[in-house]
C-alpha cells in the first residue's frame, strides 16, 4: 500500500494526525484529508511540504 501518513508541524517538531491518508484537497486556508477508512479531518492550514518517498505530508497550521 501506498498511503502516506500526514503531520501537523509544531514548534516541538512534528505531530501525526492521520495515517493511511488516500486523498488531500488543498482550500484556500484549509487541507481537507481523507483516510482509508472514509475518516475525514480538516486542518486550518496549508501544505508546507510533500515527501513521497517518505510517504509524508506536512501542514502548517495557521496562527
Amino acid at each position: 500500500m501506498c498511503e502516506s501518513a500526514a503531520f501537523v508541524k509544531t514548534l516541538n517538531g512534528e505531530k501525526r494526525i492521520m495515517e493511511n491518508v488516500i486523498n488531500l484537497k488543498v482550500e484556500p486556508g484549509k487541507v481537507h484529508l481523507v483516510g482509508l477508512l472514509g475518516d475525514e479531518k480538516t486542518v486550518n492550514g496549508e501544505v508546507e511540504e510533500i515527501i513521497l518517498i517518505d510517504h509524508k505530508i506536512i501542514i502548517k497550521e495557521n496562527a
